[in-house]
């Protein structure tokens, strides 16, 4: 009788461990996501969809950890080991980025896809940690079911598949172009325009779809929509950068150089609102920046800037994309997105 009491109260233990684990994981990640991006926790928004994602996966799995702890008569010890192991090692992760991003321990210039090696490990580290939540919600809901047949294998299909609907969630929100029609604007002034930078080719050639922003750009300065235009962007080696080939084309084009602004060191987007939100932020409090992109890119940019509290709209450049290129851009931008919402890098 004493060893079974012992067992029970080892095994309420091991929920209430668990429970911690995720709640703590939930507080860290949230700091991350802000104090990362210089943005003060007082200005934490709880209406935003990546928080809410993030507090909705925490809730879910701690209300199974409730659930098992009144329901199940016996608690296998071996299980509430396992998704211990697995929730300290998804926190243990987040210590790994806020290691990588404070300590500066990793100098390298390497860069990977057009992305700094730094935060191509923290954006593993990222996705991982938040594999083993996934992974750790759905053996719990599976240990209720009842399911223990092969219940790590079905966990990790069902981990599989809550990531796809994840993914399908912002693939269609990333599909809603017409939110960003130019219709939407008409009759409205704004301070500042904002065309985020894209590739550049030799000789400073802006390349077609970053063509088609600047000539958005251009029309809306023409019509009066915009008083004045922000240019971000930095330069891949022995480029032009992004921004510099803008002004060139747009001063070529008629415009005002005193009309331009420069931003010429960023090389995400991400960093491009950041630097809205340093610079603008005194402008866009009463006045919306106005975003010129591509549809399938103000999704996330839009996304981004509320993030931020950058006060922003957005209007869809004219680029028009093959059916394949359609695909292919809508279905990386909603990864980015998804990563954003999720973790804000």
């Amino acid at each position: 009788m004493m060893k079974k009491g012992r067992l029970a109260n080892n095994s309420k233990t091991g929920i209430i461990i668990a429970g911690m684990l995720a709640l703590l994981y939930l507080i860290f990640l949230i700091y991350l996501k802000y104090d990362l991006n210089d943005i003060p926790l007082k200005e934490i928004r709880f209406d935003y969809i990546g928080n809410l994602m993030n507090g909705f996966l925490a809730i879910v799995l701690i209300i199974a950890l409730v659930v098992i702890s009144f329901l199940k008569r016996t608690l296998d010890a071996r299980k509430l080991i396992f998704v211990n192991i697995l929730l300290t090692l998804s926190l243990t992760l987040l210590l790994a980025v806020w290691m990588l991003a404070k300590l500066n321990f990793l100098h390298t210039e390497k860069m990977i896809f057009n992305f700094p090696l730094k935060k191509v490990y923290m954006g593993a580290a990222y996705v991982l940690s938040l594999f083993t939540q996934l992974f750790s919600l759905n053996y719990l809901w599976g240990w209720i079911i009842g399911t223990d047949s092969l219940l790590e294998l079905r966990t990790a299909i069902r981990t599989i598949v809550g990531i796809a609907v994840l993914m399908a969630f912002s693939l269609i929100f990333v599909w809603n172009v017409k939110a960003f029609s130019q219709s939407r604007i008409e009759n409205q002034t704004f301070t500042y325009g904002c065309i985020p930078g894209a590739a550049v080719y030799s000789k400073g050639n802006p390349s077609p779809i970053f063509e088609k922003r600047i000539r958005k750009a251009l029309e809306l300065y023409q019509k009066g929509s915009i008083k004045k235009v922000i240019l971000t962007g930095g330069r891949a080696p022995g480029e032009m950068t992004e921004a510099e080939a803008a002004k060139k084309y747009l001063v070529n084009l008629g415009v005002s150089k005193k009309n331009i602004v420069i931003e010429n060191r960023s090389s995400t987007t991400t960093e491009q609102i950041h630097y809205l939100r340093k610079n603008f932020s005194g402008a866009t409090a009463h006045d919306s920046v106005l975003i010129i992109s591509d549809g399938f890119h103000l999704s996330r940019i839009t996304q981004i800037a509320k993030f931020y509290r950058v006060n922003s709209l957005g209007v869809s450049s004219d680029y028009s994309l093959s059916f394949e290129k359609t695909i292919f851009y809508r279905t990386r931008e909603s990864i980015a997105l998804l990563l954003f919402w999720f973790f804000a890098i």
